[in-house]
C-alpha cells in the first residue's frame, strides 16, 4: 500500500501473475480450501454475533431502533405509527430489514430476525478485508488473520445487536472503496457502475450517506480531468449516481409522509448557526476531535496509526495512484463525517455531546486494515514512527475535549450504550473518565509498538493474540455490563409484548405519556396506535381493545382512565417515576364503548 520502494510493486506483480497462473489448477471439481477457510470464517463471525443476541427483549435505541424498524414494516405492507417530531430516520436500512417482517408479524420475531439480517451483513466485513489485503500483496495467511481481526472490532460487534444503520455501514464503505479499487486498476465499467450505485445507496441508509456521494462526485470530476479512465464510463458512473441518490430522497419523502405526517425533527437551523457563528464553529470543532479521540482509543490506538498511514499513502509519490486515491477518499470521508455530524448534533446535556464515537465506526475497518498494511509491509522504522504520532494526536485531541467540555464530562447524563469500548478500558460502566481512558489506550498502543519493534514475528503474532483479545473481551464485558441491563431494564418499564395479542387494536393517550415508552409499543402494537383522551373528550374508537394511559404519582390506579367505560379492567401497569403507565383491557367485546 505505502510503496516504500518499487520492490513492493515487483512482489505485488508477482503475486498476481502467480495466482493468475494457478488459477488453471484451482477450477476443478473441488472448492478451494481458502474459500471453504473464508465462508468458515464468515460463519463463525455470525453464530458469534447471534449468540449476543439471543436473549434480547426490546429495542433499546428508541426512536432509532424504532424508526428504522416501522419503516421496515411500511415497506413490507404493514401497519404504520405517527413519528411526527422525531428525526427522519431513512429508507435504505429499512429496505433490508423488510423481509424480517416476511417471515412473521409478530414484532418480537421480526425483531430478531432483523438482528440476524445484521449479523450475516457485518459478519461480511471478513472476507472484504481480506480481498483488501490481498489486493495489497499480503500473503493468504496474514491476510486471514487481520481480516479476522477487522471483522471483530468492538463497535462492528456491539451495534450489529442494534437495529441500527452502524450495523451495515461499515460493510458498504469497505465494499464501495474496494470497488472504486477495482474500477481505477482495471477501468472496468462496472465497477465504476457499482461504486456509484452503492455510494449512492449509503446516501438511502443515513446522511453520512450524502458525505460518501459527495466524496465520490469530486473523484469522478478529477478523474474526468485527469483521464484515470475512460471517460464514457465515468459519464456512466456519474449519471448512476446523481439518479440513484435522487430516488432515495424520493422514496425517504415517502416515507416522510407516511410515518411522520407532520413533519420531522428539522436541523437545517442549527447547521447553519453552526457553520457561520463562531461559538457554534467552536462545538463543531470540539465534538470533532471528540468524535476522533474516541475512533482511536476504541480501537486501541490502531485507528490512529491507520490515519498515519493514510497520510503516508496519500502523499507519498511511489505509492500507486489507485491506492493513492483510495486512500484520500477514505480520509476524506473521515474528516467529513466527523465535521457535518458533530455540526448537526443538537445540545441534549450528555457527554455524547462532547465525545461521540458511533458515527465513524463505518471507517473504524478501513483505518485499522491501514494500520495493519502499514506494519507488514512498510520498514520497521516508518511503522514505528506511526506509534507516537497517533499518541500525539490522540493526546491533542484529549486536550481541546477537555478545554471545551471542562466538568460537564462529568455532570452530564453519560448513556454507556454509547461508550462500549471506553467504558471497558476504564472499567466503569456508569461515569465517563476521559484521561483514564487516553492513557490505557496509549499503553496497549505502546506495548503493540514495543511487540513489533523487539519481537519479531512472534512479536506480530503476539499484538495479533493481544488484539484478538481486547476485541473479544471488550464486546463480551460490554453486552453483560451495559446491554443486558439497559435491555432488562426498558423492558420491565416499557414493553407491551405480553399484555397484546395479535389482534389487539391500541389505543394510547399520548400527552403526558413519556414518549420513549409509546415509541416502542408502536413497534410492538402490530396494528399501530390509535391517539386516544383518556378524559373523554372526544370518543373511543370502537375497534380498540386495549388503551395505554399515563399513570401520575398520586392518582390511584383506577383513576388513571377517569373516562374509561364500562366492561374494560387494568391488565398491566408500571409505577409512576420513569414514565409510569397503566393499560386496561375490554374485557367484553359487547361492551359498548
Amino acid at each position: 500500500m505505502f510503496g516504500i520502494d518499487g520492490a513492493l510493486r515487483d512482489r505485488m506483480k508477482s503475486v498476481t501473475q502467480r495466482d493468475q497462473e494457478t488459477a488453471p489448477e484451482k477450477v476443478t471439481g473441488r472448492v478451494p480450501w481458502w474459500t471453504v477457510l473464508l465462508a468458515a470464517g464468515w460463519l463463525a463471525q455470525v453464530l458469534f454475533r447471534v449468540a449476543l443476541e439471543t436473549w434480547r427483549n426490546v429495542p433499546l435505541y428508541v426512536p432509532d431502533e424504532v424508526g428504522y424498524l416501522l419503516a421496515g414494516r411500511f415497506f413490507a405492507g404493514g401497519a404504520v405509527a405517527d413519528l411526527t417530531g422525531r428525526p427522519l430516520y431513512y429508507s435504505g436500512y429499512a429496505l433490508l430489514l423488510t423481509p424480517a417482517n416476511w417471515i412473521s408479524d409478530d414484532p418480537s420475531v421480526m425483531y430478531r430476525a432483523a438482528l440476524v439480517t445484521n449479523a450475516l451483513i457485518a459478519a461480511s466485513l471478513l472476507p472484504l478485508a481480506y480481498l483488501a489485503l490481498r489486493r495489497l500483496g499480503m500473503n493468504q495467511l496474514p491476510a486471514y488473520i487481520a481480516a479476522t481481526l477487522t471483522a471483530l472490532i468492538p463497535s462492528n460487534v456491539h451495534y450489529s445487536q442494534f437495529a441500527l444503520t452502524d450495523a451495515v455501514l461499515p460493510v458498504m464503505v469497505l465494499g464501495w472503496l474496494l470497488l472504486v479499487h477495482s474500477w481505477l486498476a482495471s477501468e472496468r465499467r462496472i465497477s465504476g457502475a457499482m461504486a456509484a450505485v452503492l455510494a449512492a445507496y449509503m446516501s438511502w441508509v443515513h446522511v453520512r450517506g450524502f458525505v460518501i456521494v459527495i466524496v465520490f462526485a469530486v473523484t469522478l470530476g478529477v478523474a474526468w480531468w485527469q483521464r484515470w479512465a475512460n471517460r464514457r464510463g465515468i459519464t456512466i458512473a456519474a449519471w448512476l449516481l446523481v439518479m440513484t441518490t435522487v430516488a432515495g430522497m424520493q422514496l425517504n419523502d415517502l416515507l416522510s409522509s407516511r410515518l411522520y405526517p407532520r413533519g420531522t425533527y428539522g436541523l437545517d437551523g442549527l447547521l447553519a448557526d453552526r457553520l457561520t457563528s463562531l461559538s457554534g464553529l467552536g462545538w463543531t470543532i470540539s465534538l470533532t476531535a471528540g468524535k476522533l479521540w474516541y475512533l482511536i482509543v476504541s480501537t486501541w490506538g490502531i485507528a490512529g496509526v491507520g490515519m498515519v498511514a493514510l497520510a503516508i499513502a496519500m502523499t507519498r509519490t511511489s505509492v500507486p495512484l489507485v491506492t493513492r486515491v483510495v486512500a484520500a477518499q477514505a480520509a476524506i470521508s473521515t474528516a467529513g463525517i466527523a465535521f457535518a455530524t458533530s455540526a448537526a448534533t443538537p445540545d441534549e446535556g450528555t457527554v455524547a455531546n462532547f465525545v461521540y464515537g458511533r458515527y465513524l465506526t463505518c471507517l473504524a475497518p478501513i483505518l485499522f486494515l491501514a494500520a495493519i498494511v502499514l506494519v507488514m509491509q512498510a520498514p520497521k522504522p516508518t511503522a514505528l514512527r506511526a506509534a507516537p504520532i497517533a499518541a500525539a494526536v490522540t493526546l491533542a485531541a484529549g486536550v481541546i475535549v477537555w478545554l471545551h467540555a471542562g466538568d460537564q464530562l462529568s455532570k452530564d447524563f453519560f448513556l454507556s450504550t454509547d461508550f462500549a469500548e471506553s467504558s471497558f478500558l476504564s472499567w466503569n460502566w456508569e461515569e465517563f473518565h476521559l484521561w483514564i481512558v487516553t492513557i490505557v489506550a496509549l499503553l496497549l498502543l505502546a506495548g503493540a509498538a514495543a511487540l513489533i519493534a523487539y519481537g519479531g514475528r512472534r512479536g506480530m503474532l503476539g499484538v495479533a493474540g493481544m488484539v484478538a483479545a481486547l476485541n473479544i473481551a471488550a464486546v463480551v464485558a460490554t453486552t453483560n455490563q451495559v446491554v443486558a441491563p439497559w435491555d432488562e431494564r426498558f423492558a420491565a418499564t416499557a414493553s407491551l409484548k405480553h399484555e397484546l395479542r395479535p389482534t389487539d387494536r391500541v389505543g394510547v393517550n399520548f400527552p403526558d405519556m413519556e414518549w420513549r415508552i409509546w415509541v416502542l409499543q408502536a413497534f410492538q402494537s402490530r396494528h399501530g396506535l390509535v391517539p386516544i383522551d383518556r378524559f373523554g373528550r372526544f370518543p373511543l374508537p370502537a375497534e380498540l381493545t386495549v388503551v395505554v394511559v399515563p399513570w401520575t404519582r398520586g392518582v390511584p390506579i383506577t383513576k388513571t382512565w377517569p373516562a374509561a367505560p364500562a366492561g374494560w379492567q387494568v391488565i398491566s401497569a408500571r409505577q409512576p417515576g420513569f414514565g409510569g403507565w397503566v393499560a386496561w383491557r375490554r374485557m367484553s367485546m359487547t361492551t359498548a364503548p
